[in-house]
């Protein structure tokens, strides 16, 4: 069965008049979360992608900040995807909370530490090896299901775009270097965690933690099952293709790619 687009993506037909809506930058692994957590709860929602810098004219014209993913549901309005995560999580069954209570503590301890140092160095790599690719290369990629508009007119604005990206980012050589090392230990940590044989990071229940560590690490693991369509190894930019490698065949790698895959399962209708 093909994957719907992320313009595309909706838990069924009606969703198009669901209240519920989700802003993104398509390709980024915090609104992957989101969009995760959205599939885990069940949840009816509208995704509204916008390329980088784009997207602040739907968040910040809105005084919703400049940050995605955004979650705009009835009169709340949620700009952070652990945010999100716990505000989906609140009209769950206790059996498919991503926050079980006697977990919560530890649980919150690794989504914070993945997020603001796996997810930070993974992103910062991501930007170093793709932003000075050709323009077409990029659209392909950030620009699925972002509007016409904002695809006609990145070609000229990109040069822009990119300059503030790198003063935001700042993927330079050295920080990425020092970065993939963040990434080694997150990943090392994760394979300790799981060498007991216990088939989620916190015992045998998947939580918000699994979730989490899945999407911060997607961007050097390259899912197919992600929620836009990434770059095959061999659409990859060269230089990164070995990283790439050597974090999929990593155990904590294999790790997330099982997550993935068994999420992609199910939204293809495989299991339940």
């Amino acid at each position: 069965m093909q994957r719907e687009s992320s313009s595309e993506r909706t838990l069924n037909a009606a969703s198009t008049q669901t209240r519920t809506r989700l802003i993104t930058i398509p390709m980024s692994h915090y609104c992957e979360k989101a969009r995760w957590g959205l599939f885990h709860a069940g949840r009816d929602y509208r995704e509204e992608a916008h390329l980088q810098g784009f997207h602040y004219l739907a968040t910040g014209m809105r005084g919703w900040g400049r940050r995605v993913p955004v979650l705009v549901e009835g009169g709340e309005v949620i700009t952070d995807s652990s945010l999100i995560l716990a505000h989906l999580d609140k009209r769950l069954p206790d059996a498919r909370k991503l926050y079980p209570a006697a977990l919560n503590v530890e649980i919150k301890a690794l989504e914070e530490n993945f997020s603001t140092e796996l997810g930070v160095e993974s992103r910062r790599w991501v930007y170093f090896h793709w932003l000075n690719e050709d323009t077409r290369s990029l659209l392909k990629v950030a620009g699925q299901g972002v509007p016409y508009w904002q695809r006609a007119i990145a070609p000229v604005m990109f040069p822009l775009m990119r300059a503030f990206l790198s003063s935001l980012l700042e993927p330079t050589a050295d920080k990425v270097e020092r970065g993939l090392g963040t990434i080694q230990r997150a990943f090392d940590n994760v394979e300790a965690r799981l060498r007991d044989g216990r088939p989620y990071l916190l015992g045998d229940r998947f939580t918000a933690a699994d979730l989490t560590f899945a999407c911060m690490a997607a961007p050097v693991l390259l899912p197919r099952e992600y929620g836009i369509h990434l770059p095959t190894l061999e659409e990859a930019p060269e230089a990164c293709r070995a990283d790439v490698r050597s974090f999929s065949l990593h155990p904590a790698g294999q790790f997330a790619l099982q997550l993935f895959r068994a999420r992609g399962s199910m939204n293809s209708g495989q299991s339940t």
